[in-house]
């Protein structure tokens, strides 16, 4: 029941699209202010299940829920934000309705998404198929799976974040290098997303030509969002290689860990990205917490404040890399 959290933004998204006037800023505070606030106030959550556990939870399905209800949520209020501007052309609540779903479509949609593509099952990849689409990301589900978590923390990787690179640096060769390198691992499966992704815009043209602006703009900032993420996971972390010239298998101390409680409950333990690249056929509601992995300060909505200003971005998290490395 506890992955059932997201429910919180849900309620706050559908509250800005009822009267975004009014509420439109709430769930984007709560994004950056709530989140990282609650984070700080609750604390860490180290625990992992034990060895029983994990195989029951294994086994049982019951991880699909949130999952499948969050798709649910997803097209609702996507389309249900696109029929409210329908008889609105004014561009400050256009763009403003843009950004406050596309943080719930990126900072939620492409986490299901995330969790979803690793699946064998075609329900699952298809809904995340479905889900990267309509945020024009498609492309992600072959990246990530057949690309990222083989090259990760290497230079070859441009989902991973170098040391002395800003997250604007980053976001520009991620998201070219991601889609070039997707479209080279399976370009018939990156062209079929491109289709989905063209009939979903069409969609929303028919609802109204600005509408397809709307739709536009919440696919930038959710994908921009996903990359912000990126960014974050990886940071300044690097894989050895060896005399042979190939690069070491990947370990948990390649990725950055967060167990901050609040915001794993919310993001499906996202956070826990080591354990994630260890084991990445595994479900999200058992993933570990990894003591020797690197630790983030703090949860990923308050590490993107960081990465907003990169001078003090680097004076963290330069040093946290510099002593890590030095262990």
């Amino acid at each position: 029941m506890a992955f059932f959290t997201f429910l919180i933004l849900t309620a706050l998204t559908a509250l800005g699209v009822s009267e975004p006037s009014t509420w439109g800023f709430l769930p984007i505070g709560f994004v950056f202010i709530g989140i990282p606030l609650l984070d700080w106030l609750i604390g860490t959550n180290k625990n992992n299940p034990s060895s029983e556990q994990t195989l029951h939870m294994a086994k049982a399905s019951y991880w699909g829920l949130p999952l499948y209800l969050y798709g649910t949520t997803h097209f609702l209020v996507l389309y249900w934000a696109a029929f409210s501007l329908r008889d609105h052309s004014q561009w400050g609540q256009v763009v403003l309705m843009s950004v406050m779903v596309g943080m719930y479509t990126g900072g939620l949609g492409i986490t299901v998404a995330h969790e979803l593509c690793h699946k064998k099952e075609i329900l699952p990849r298809t809904l995340a198929d479905l889900l990267l689409a309509s945020v024009c990301y498609q492309h992600f589900a072959v990246e990530h799976v057949r690309g990222h978590h083989f090259r990760v923390a290497t230079p070859d990787d441009p989902a991973s974040s170098r040391r002395g690179e800003s997250v604007y640096q980053f976001w520009i060769r991620a998201v070219i290098g991601s889609f070039i390198h997707a479209w080279q691992i399976d370009r018939l499966s990156v062209m079929r997303g491109m289709l989905y992704s063209l009939l979903f815009a069409l969609s929303f043209y028919m609802i109204g030509s600005h509408i397809l602006v709307f739709f536009l703009i919440q696919s930038f900032v959710a994908f921009t969002l996903l990359e912000f993420v990126d960014y974050i996971e990886h940071y300044g972390l690097e894989r050895k290689k060896s005399e042979s010239g190939r690069f070491e298998k990947v370990q948990t101390y390649h990725s950055w860990n967060s167990s901050h409680r609040f915001s794993n409950l919310l993001l499906f333990n996202l956070q826990r990205h080591s354990d994630h690249h260890a084991s990445a056929h595994l479900p999200y509601t058992i993933l570990k917490h990894h003591d020797d992995a690197p630790q983030l300060p703090s949860g990923y909505p308050g590490m993107i404040l960081l990465a907003l200003v990169p001078p003090i971005w680097f004076k963290v998290m330069d040093k946290k890399v510099a002593e890590f490395n030095s262990r």
